[in-house]
């Protein structure tokens, strides 16, 4: 008699967003985000600065870091030219990591190249962000789906090609965070934050140009939406969350929560 035995799949993407490799100048910063889905950067070339957060990291060639959804991060240059790979992806598994910094094998950097390739190669992008699979190219389209899995699969969770970035710069940084923790109900502005972060206002709003990759308000709005998440598919009403956040109406804390997550709160009050 046959036995069926089912193969666990501790890896299963169900769709990428974005493919892209960039070269960046030591003074380059990226745009600080946070989304519902993961993204994974590979440095090929040089150093390269990474928020996730709190934390600060200094990420070398061979490394990678994956951020989770709704994880604030950012990504800038450290004084010198490198060279990343980015994928953004939804999944429907992913194991569980210690942390979510890890060494890259060579194998696996020629793997997210080529899976980079058939992205560019078989499916149209405009602005970075993966079109529709065009009719024809599913098949290639797959391959680099599962070359990515693979990927994933085989990533060592290693430390040893990234370091905490233990500069005055990512202490300011993170001390400014703290504050805005503390107070995340108040509605701060940025010269009480600064005050409270025994920061002037200007070093302030150079700390997170650098660091989060945009300004100190629209930084504490995202913070707040992030935390209303949780509290929406809870039950909470719209309204109470407002509120408790320091918005200064339901109707506002809607139009900035569409406009930072793209969906409404009753979205995520759906279960989504």
């Amino acid at each position: 008699m046959w036995h069926f035995h089912p193969i666990p799949r501790p890896v299963m993407l169900s769709g990428v967003y974005t493919a892209f490799s960039r070269d960046i100048a030591a003074d380059y910063v990226f745009r600080g985000e946070t989304h519902d889905f993961y993204e994974l950067v590979l440095v090929t070339q040089g150093r390269v600065g990474v928020t996730a957060d709190a934390n600060s990291f200094v990420l070398e060639a061979g490394s990678a870091i994956l951020h989770p959804p709704r994880e604030f991060h950012s990504l800038h240059g450290v004084g010198a030219p490198a060279s990343f790979i980015i994928f953004s992806f939804s999944a429907e598994r992913m194991p569980v990591f210690t942390h979510f910094r890890f060494a890259v094998s060579d194998e696996n950097m020629q793997r997210a190249a080529r899976a980079l390739d058939i992205f560019r190669t078989h499916t149209p992008a405009e602005n970075e962000e993966i079109g529709d699979v065009p009719e024809g190219e599913e098949r290639a389209v797959q391959q680099a789906l599962c070359e990515l899995e693979i990927l994933l699969l085989t990533l060592t969770e290693k430390t040893q090609k990234t370091q905490h970035d233990a500069s005055a710069g990512a202490r300011n940084y993170r001390r400014a965070l703290r504050v805005i923790e503390e107070n995340l109900t108040e509605p701060l502005d940025t010269a009480t934050l600064a005050r409270l972060a025994h920061m002037s206002p200007s070093l302030l709003k150079k700390t997170f140009s650098r660091y989060a990759g945009v300004g100190v308000m629209e930084y504490i709005r995202t913070r707040k939406i992030n935390f209303a998440i949780p509290l929406l598919r809870a039950g909470k009403s719209v309204k109470e969350i407002a509120a408790d956040l320091g918005f200064s109406d339901a109707g506002y804390f809607s139009t900035v929560f569409r406009r930072i997550t793209g969906h409404s709160p009753t979205y995520y009050r759906r279960g989504y």
